[in-house]
């Protein structure tokens, strides 16, 4: 890993934040692309990982493998309706477009009693269940759906919420496996490309 001051390798400045394109911090204790055999990796996508205007390279790899049947998208009814809510501001109508498009691969009428606050806790572990805000619970609503469909891995571009301050570490623990787009890529590149 580069960085941004030094260029030294596998360096960082004191106290900053992980790149999100960091592959140790992702692969400890898992193999690159370590998906069950017989069947695509299920992806659950934030909305922050919708690629509306095909500006981010490794979510048009991503969106390739799931045209080709390679990977299997899912976008929990929460973005959907989140990207719907958005469509009066400027640019918004896609992202409604773009969640409605890619919705599918599983179904769950809900997640089972107490995950989502398991899941608030681990983001959130400083609110008090009854403090959380909407944008907060419908985050925990998104992880617990993913959980309880057992997708392989939750994609998001919104590093400070699922990924940063050991998130991703403590999510892990709790069998959520979160990376942004270009951590995929770079897991599952070789094995679905190969």
């Amino acid at each position: 890993m580069t960085s941004g001051a030094s260029g030294a390798r596998g360096e960082r400045a004191g106290g900053a934040a992980p790149s999100h394109n960091e592959a140790s911090v992702f692969g400890r204790g898992a193999p690159p692309g370590d998906w069950p055999e017989g069947r695509p990796p299920r992806l659950t996508l934030d909305t922050s990982a919708l690629n509306a205007r095909g500006s981010i390279p490794a979510m048009n790899r991503v969106e390739r493998w799931a045209e080709e049947g390679k990977v299997v998208l899912y976008v929990p009814p929460e973005v959907t309706a989140e990207a719907e809510a958005h469509l009066g501001g400027k640019g918004r109508a896609m992202y409604a477009g773009k969640a409605r498009s890619l919705h599918g691969g599983g179904e769950a009428a809900g997640a089972p009693a107490g995950l989502e606050e398991e899941m608030a806790a681990v983001l959130f572990p400083h609110t008090r269940p009854g403090e959380l805000t909407p944008g907060q619970r419908r985050d925990a609503r998104i992880l617990a759906l993913h959980r309880s469909l057992g997708n392989d891995v939750f994609l998001t571009l919104d590093t400070r919420h699922f990924i940063q301050k050991g998130r991703r570490e403590r999510l892990a623990a709790r069998g959520v496996r979160a990376m942004t787009p270009a951590e995929f890529a770079a897991w599952a590149g070789e094995r679905l490309e190969g």
